[in-house]
């Protein structure tokens, strides 16, 4: 099986995870997000909460796929760049 370096270099696999400081405008959204959350959880019954939490589950998945592949096209774009100011 091949390794991407690409994907390890984002999973955080080469201790670039440390340099990524969350912002107060990140935290303000993800603690709103999250105010919103427990309201929505408090109103549900079981069988809606097991919906709820297969849906925002399937969500963040598709989220977490989507910010890689910007980041591998932002990668593959420096990269790109970098080879350019070389020639």
């Amino acid at each position: 099986m091949k390794k991407s370096i690409i994907k390890e270099i984002y999973l955080n696999n080469e201790g670039l995870g440390e340099q990524v400081v969350l912002n107060k405008k990140y935290k303000k959204a993800s603690d709103k997000a999250y105010k919103f959350y427990e309201q929505l959880m408090d109103e549900l019954n079981d069988e809606q909460k097991k919906i709820f939490e297969d849906f925002t589950d399937s969500e963040m998945d598709a989220s977490a796929e989507r910010e890689f592949l910007h980041f591998k096209a932002g990668l593959k774009v420096g990269l790109l760049l970098a080879v350019e100011c070389l020639i």
